[in-house]
């Protein structure tokens, strides 16, 4: 009987102590060991190009446009998003094409009905689409640990604003699973204005230089899903020209929309006084 209660003392203090260390690391110090390991990407990388097609399946089985292709290109804190889409077979609207372009101080649109269109004067606009550490709050915490498939994960919390209120009044809150060997961001989970809950969950990770990036996003709300993203292709340090982040370079036929006249040619038309 001795033997028996001693032998179940030592198995609680030897759990709590497992438990301790499993929540010893700090939010601070797990973020700096992602920051460390994934933080000269962006430096390492001068510039990038990567084709994704992404997939609309639509809220509530709503029918979608059909899939769109976007490239994105970066090069130091310049990028460029040309985006295509397929509209559904009858609807009688054309495919669209949206070129989208930060040349360092501000963000332009040029597409096919409007022509080119300042957006923003926005110096902090960023097009870095894959090194998701960049963003990491500095407030938050990991509140345990948890297997997704066979990745351990630590589950972590944090905030986008960085403040006490919004995290004990539970705002603005991010829920994320971070695998504990690769510290890969594996899942991430936040709530919508109608208290919904989206998530995106990263997988088909492929090596590119010295990083595992995901080649396959897919974004939940609730149980459905509702789209689907996927790396096609994915070059870097190609020294891509500049020409491709200045919007008076770019090219692109200009068209009206079905029943519509062509707006660029009405101006052209155009006399004061008529």
């Amino acid at each position: 009987m001795l033997k028996s209660k001693i032998g179940k003392s030592l198995l609680i203090v030897l759990c709590l102590f497992v438990t301790g260390n499993v929540f010893a690391m700090t939010w601070a110090e797990l973020k700096g060991q992602i920051e460390a390991k994934y933080g000269s990407f962006s430096d390492e990388v001068q510039d990038m190009e990567m084709v994704v097609e992404t997939e609309s399946k639509g809220m509530e089985k709503m029918q979608g446009p059909g899939p769109s292709e976007v490239k994105m290109l970066r090069k130091d804190n310049k990028y460029r998003m040309e985006t295509k889409m397929m509209m559904p077979e009858g609807s009688g609207m054309p495919d669209m094409t949206n070129i989208m372009i930060y040349d360092g101080e501000a963000l332009w649109s040029v597409n096919q009905f409007a022509g080119k269109t300042k957006i923003s004067d926005d110096a902090d606009t960023k097009g870095d689409q894959l090194s998701w550490w960049k963003d990491m709050p500095e407030n938050g915490k990991i509140i345990g640990s948890e297997k997704l498939g066979d990745k351990d994960c630590y589950v972590v919390e944090a905030w986008d604003i960085d403040t006490s209120s919004a995290a004990e009044k539970g705002e603005n809150k991010i829920k994320g699973w971070i695998e504990k060997g690769t510290l890969l961001l594996i899942q991430s989970e936040f709530k919508g204005a109608k208290d919904e809950t989206f998530k995106a969950v990263n997988s088909n990770f492929q090596k590119v230089k010295n990083w595992e990036l995901p080649y396959t996003t897919e974004i939940y709300v609730g149980e459905e899903l509702i789209s689907k993203t996927t790396i096609k292709s994915l070059k870097i340090n190609q020294d891509l020209s500049d020409d491709l982040f200045d919007a008076d370079k770019v090219k692109m036929e200009s068209k009206g929309m079905p029943g519509m006249p062509n707006m660029n040619n009405m101006m052209k038309n155009f006399k004061p006084g008529q």
